[in-house]
């Protein structure tokens, strides 16, 4: 029997860190004003399913009545219908999955059976799980019979997207919302299994399980069991190389790296964290995870507000101090988005990569700068390449190729097939405004450059073949075009296309790219963008 079944709640004083949940129960068992209809709502492992039980258990414990008398309330967990409902066997606990059984005829078998008495205990109680599965022909089956049960059922819906219920089922029933347990409270838990199963476990080695676990009772118990069962000593080398986590100290130093502007550097780090075998996600949840933490040291002035040894807290003051509280948003900003992109991507470290080429490079004034001089570079040049790099504002003009100038003499059109360029303001607006529509399309349009204008095209260039696909889809195209309708008030169709190398390095400028030399190199050479 896996750990976390053995480990399961078996009173309400087992209960980890759903106090109210469990002082509100009790309450009711105690007063004998258990409702007809419950609803458990709240993240997966943190005991939804084990409350249901125990409630189901409390209301048939054949010693109920003695114990209401004692004032405990709690099942006695000896008597015979306690022991069948904990081993899964008893006839009046019926437990139903609606994820696999979500149609209305499942709900019709279940509405007959309501109709039956207990077989031995006072209720006939149905615990339905994931509850938000349930179809809608589904949920209007199961209404009647939750606004109108027999005295002898009681129905327990348990669910993690309690918002995809109907809000007539939420008006029937009482709502208990399930909060993450605290990582203390999971800690102390996994040391009581540690001790029963006469096992050895460093704190640090708990502190590390305790995170990943994210709140989830259950997840912490399955990580656990995970690990002893290769060593029972464990220790925090074990749970980092058994599960594949990137270390705090790894992590931090890829951290200073960034803050530093060591692109490569941190680039070559991701590709350890991968030889080491580090999962794409795992290495962006410990980057957001040191991040938030640097995020929360600097708005506090310093002061660590967060559960953290004194040797992590003193390397996260001394990075914290490399960073500004804008930039360490910054971060968190552009790894949450690669988090959303990970699954799609062809190259799982790739959004990671992305991420670090975009964070370390210079600051707008430094970029600005940049721009201007090489501008006055260019001034010189070819009067079309001068075109291209204007940052005037866009008039009817430059969206009119055709338009007669002031002398009468027809306006010459330019060798390049890209007749207006777009100002970076402009380019600006277009991708807040895509943001409120789609936050991962915006994500794929930041790596994206406006090539220009020609005729009825909006041509848009992109490093790599991934991000061509994904802008190219029709619901994202439809998108773009709409926005760039908004913005310039004309309807254009725009052409995605990867950018010929040979193009990118012969421009000189890139008012419209945005990044510096350096970044770019750095991309092509990690890469081997064609």
């Amino acid at each position: 029997m896996s750990l976390y079944r053995k480990y399961r709640s078996q009173k309400f004083s087992d209960l980890i860190g759903e106090d109210h949940v469990r002082d509100t129960l009790l309450s009711a068992v105690l007063e004998n004003r258990v409702g007809h209809g419950y609803l458990f709502a709240g993240p997966r492992g943190i005991g939804k399913t084990s409350a249901a039980r125990l409630l189901a258990k409390a209301v048939n414990c054949q010693k109920r009545e003695e114990l209401i008398k004692s004032g405990s309330g709690e099942p006695c967990c000896e008597c015979q219908s306690c022991k069948e409902i904990a081993s899964g066997k008893s006839l009046d606990v019926i437990e139903i999955d609606a994820a696999s059984n979500r149609g209305i005829d499942e709900i019709r078998e279940l509405r007959d059976r309501v109709k039956f008495s207990p077989t031995s205990g006072k209720y006939k109680v149905f615990i339905i799980d994931e509850v938000h599965m349930l179809t809608l022909p589904a949920f209007n089956a199961l209404l009647k019979t939750l606004e109108e049960p027999p005295k002898h059922a009681i129905f327990i819906l348990a669910t993690t997207e309690a918002h995809k219920i109907p809000a007539t089922i939420l008006s029937r029933v009482a709502r208990f919302d399930f909060r993450r347990i605290r990582k203390d409270d999971i800690i102390k838990n996994l040391k009581k299994i540690i001790e029963a199963e006469k096992l050895n476990a460093e704190d640090a080695a708990l502190d590390a399980i305790a995170v990943i676990a994210d709140g989830s009772h259950r997840d912490s118990i399955s990580l656990l069991e995970q690990i002893a069962s290769v060593s029972k000593e464990i220790t925090l080398k074990d749970v980092e190389n058994i599960l594949g986590m990137a270390k705090f100290e790894e992590v931090v130093d890829l951290l200073s790296l960034i803050a530093e502007g060591e692109k490569l550097q941190a680039l070559m780090a991701i590709e350890k964290f991968t030889d080491q075998g580090t999962e794409a996600v795992q290495i962006i949840r410990e980057i957001v995870e040191v991040s938030r933490q640097l995020l929360l040291l600097k708005i506090s002035d310093g002061e660590a507000i967060f559960d953290q040894t004194q040797e992590k807290a003193e390397k996260l003051r001394i990075l914290a101090a490399k960073f500004e509280a804008k930039k360490v948003a910054s971060l968190l900003n552009l790894f949450i988005e690669a988090g959303q992109l990970v699954k799609d991507s062809p190259v799982k470290t790739l959004p990671i990569e992305m991420a670090i080429i975009e964070s370390c490079g210079s600051d707008n004034r430094n970029e600005k700068l940049e721009m201007r001089n090489e501008a006055e570079e260019i001034k010189d040049e070819k009067p079309e390449i001068k075109n291209l790099k204007s940052k005037t504002p866009i008039t009817s003009e430059i969206l009119n190729p055709d338009i007669q100038p002031e002398s009468g003499e027809k306006k010459s059109h330019i060798s390049s097939p890209i007749s207006q360029s777009l100002d970076s303001e402009t380019w600006k607006k277009i991708l807040d405004k895509i943001k409120e529509h789609n936050h991962t399309l915006n994500a794929l349009m930041r790596d994206a450059s406006p090539e220009g204008i020609s005729g009825t095209e909006f041509i848009i260039a992109v490093k790599f073949k991934f991000h061509h696909d994904k802008i190219s889809e029709i619901a994202n195209k439809q998108i773009v075009e709409k926005v760039i309708e908004d913005i310039l008030g004309k309807k254009y169709i725009v052409k995605c296309t990867i950018k010929d190398k040979s193009k990118v390095e012969s421009r000189k400028s890139k008012v419209l790219e945005g990044p510096d030399n350096d970044l770019e190199k750095a991309a092509k050479e990690m890469f081997e963008v064609e």
